[in-house]
């Protein structure tokens, strides 16, 4: 009878899972500009983002898609990017400057940041430079931009 159960919750499970959802290969690549001096040699972590994700009330800004590393100067990395899942691309990147893998602690606050939303996109193949400029900001620093008035 146990085995039965078993089977039986299986088989349920399996048919309530949902399919994985369609995505298109993008090749991205670009540069990655550092601030003066900074060392070609550290690790910087890149991050992909959907501009906007969901639809009505739920809809929201910076919604991640996946990470990957480089380093300062080009970059080039390709990606299946979720169709359904949201809207536009930004490619957010830090350099991790102290080498600890952490961007930025209440201790070391010298990890930099930069954020380009991709223009001309949807498409197969995009060019993204980012420039590095900002200490210490998430990718949500970035997007979407303040009104100018706010940065006053």
């Amino acid at each position: 009878m146990n085995k039965m159960l078993c089977v039986g919750l299986l088989v349920g499970l399996a048919g309530c899972s949902a399919a994985p959802p369609p995505t298109s290969s993008v090749q991205l690549s670009g540069t990655i500009q550092g601030p003066p001096g900074a060392s070609v040699d550290k690790k910087v972590y890149v991050s992909l983002y959907h501009a906007w994700a969901l639809e009505g009330e739920l809809r929201h800004p910076v919604q991640f898609i996946e990470s990957f590393e480089a380093r300062i100067g080009a970059y080039m990395h390709t990606f299946e990017y979720p169709d359904t899942l949201g809207d536009g691309l930004l490619v957010y990147a830090w350099l991790d400057t102290d080498g600890d893998g952490v961007s930025c602690t209440p201790s070391a606050r010298t990890d930099i940041a930069g954020l380009t939303e991709a223009e001309g996109f949807p498409a197969d193949s995009v060019v993204v430079d980012v420039e590095l400029t900002q200490a210490c900001a998430g990718p949500d620093w970035f997007y979407p931009p303040a009104p100018e008035t706010a940065r006053l």
